[in-house]
């Protein structure tokens, strides 16, 4: 169990949680930042609860969707 121990300690910070509005947010303002106001939807989606972050992995969906396409690319 001691050595295990150090494993367990570690396991909380190995994994961060998923973010989708974090992700959208950097998408839409890397990629349509001529269009989006990035100051807004980082103000907007800042600490978003669970049912926001669902919210944000459909736009994010929606988005990458539309841009595949009208044959839009963007790199991150």
């Amino acid at each position: 169990m001691r050595r295990l121990w150090p494993l367990l300690m570690l396991a909380p910070t190995a994994c961060e949680p998923v973010q989708p509005c974090d992700d959208y947010v950097d998408y839409m303002c890397a990629c349509h930042g001529e269009d989006a106001d990035c100051n807004e939807l980082s103000l907007t989606y800042a600490s978003a609860d669970p049912d926001v972050q669902d919210e944000c992995a459909v736009l994010l969906d929606q988005q990458q969707e539309q841009d595949d396409d009208a044959g839009l690319t963007c790199t991150q």
